[in-house]
């Protein structure tokens, strides 16, 4: 066990594919400020996450910067970036890293993410990182930890433990204290001090972006016609890898372009996609979706972007963290709250104005299959039609998606 844990180099034909396909970004990302349209955004974002050696990761520690990658869904990205590290979104492999070494550590019936984040570990893809941040958000996140913690033992890894009764008092204090663990860890990566102002700086940036994602969102559920799925999926999936101060801006050219267009809505089923709020569906697969006859209003793709609509600041930043996670009212799929589950994909259907509900969860996820149990009985009981399929990182056939979805939008329309 301890070989097939130790890290290694590529082996000889994958670092010639990992080198064909390299990105190499300039230390201040300067491609994304001189890109002039979306198409050009649109193309160096799909060159970017096509490279599975973390080009953004690369650039930064260029100008000297050091990168903390964090396990997508919920992590205090606001402490990471408040001492000057750029957290970076390890949304897994996706279609581009094979599986080899990781298979044989870990059991077949786990997520996808899990296994091409720990291969991307065993085969020193994730070299640009100094530090590794999960949250406690199921039994392989935590398990993934304990094993980074092994194969990688010069880079320090965390664990992010969550509460889970949100109507204790005693949850804020006790998810304050997990933010001081992991600021301890952070004060001796630096050698610098936490600094609560710089915080609630920090805070002020992803609240702006938060309202620009909301804007983007916004405008997917209002004027679907105007932007694609995967223009909308792209444009937020680089919100996870850019340092903000270049997404912001990135995002705001972009929304102005699309708001300028002059497009109709096609006749398509308005729909939620819920449960890839961790594992990531390929962009193909979001595209057939589309192709279809289906405009998604509303989505759990990239999380990290909008499990609340803002953080109140106060005079505690981290009290004022650790109350937006415990009092967001977006349903959050790794929450314990299976009495709100129903109401809240009701009133989420009701704000979306969709018309049906397609769960598109990735295999072996516990927590979203648990709580499309509980959505299901709510949707049945206002006989809103829906859908369930599974995806795997590593998608590569959709004729069975394909059948199933048009399928689905028929039985909408001749209903």
């Amino acid at each position: 066990m301890a070989d097939l844990l130790a890290i290694q180099d590529p082996p000889p034909e994958r670092a010639d594919a990992v080198e064909g396909d390299r990105v190499e970004l300039a230390a201040d990302f300067r491609e994304f400020g001189d890109a002039h349209s979306i198409e050009e955004i649109l193309r160096l974002a799909r060159e970017v996450l096509g490279d599975p050696t973390f080009p953004t990761a690369r650039a930064w520690r260029k100008a000297g910067g050091r990168a903390v990658g964090c396990f997508p869904v919920y992590t205090p990205q606001e402490i990471v970036h408040s001492f000057g590290l750029l957290p970076v979104a390890l949304s897994g492999g996706g279609e581009n890293l094979e599986i080899s070494r990781a298979d044989a550590a870990l059991g077949s019936f786990l997520c996808s993410i899990s296994k091409s984040t720990l291969e991307a570990a065993l085969t020193g893809l994730l070299e640009p990182f100094d530090a590794y941040l999960f949250p406690y958000i199921c039994d392989v996140s935590r398990n993934l930890e304990g094993i980074f913690s092994r194969v990688l033992p010069s880079r320090p890894s965390h664990m992010l433990h969550l509460p889970q009764n949100f109507t204790s008092p005693s949850a804020i204090p006790f998810l304050v204290a997990e933010y001081r663990s992991l600021i301890a860890k952070l004060e001796r990566l630096t050698d610098r001090p936490f600094s609560p102002e710089q915080l609630g700086r920090s805070i002020e940036l992803f609240n702006e972006q938060r309202a620009l994602v909301a804007r983007l969102a916004a405008l997917q559920r209002d004027a679907p016609g105007k932007i694609g799925l995967v223009e909308y999926y792209l444009l937020r999936r680089l919100g996870g890898l850019l340092p903000r101060e270049v997404h912001i801006p990135l995002l705001r050219r972009a929304l102005a372009e699309i708001e300028r267009r002059e497009r109709k809505n096609k006749d398509a089923i308005p729909i939620l996609l819920v449960g890839p709020f961790c594992e990531q569906p390929t962009l193909d697969l979001l595209q057939l979706i589309e192709d279809v006859g289906c405009y998604v209003v509303g989505d759990e793709l990239q999380m990290l972007h909008h499990w609340c609509p803002s953080i109140v600041p106060g005079p505690d930043p981290l009290e004022s963290l650790a109350t937006a996670y415990l009092r967001t009212p977006v349903d959050i799929g790794v929450r314990l709250t299976p009495t709100t589950k129903g109401a809240a994909i009701q009133a989420r259907l009701d704000a979306a104005r969709a018309q049906g509900v397609v769960f598109l969860t990735a295999k072996f996820c516990e927590p979203a299959l648990e709580d499309v149990v509980l959505y299901r009985r709510a949707l049945e009981h206002r006989r809103v039609p829906y859908l369930h399929m599974e995806f795997e990182e590593k998608s590569t056939t959709y004729e069975q998606a394909r059948l199933q979805l048009e399928t689905f939008v028929e039985s909408i329309l001749f209903d």
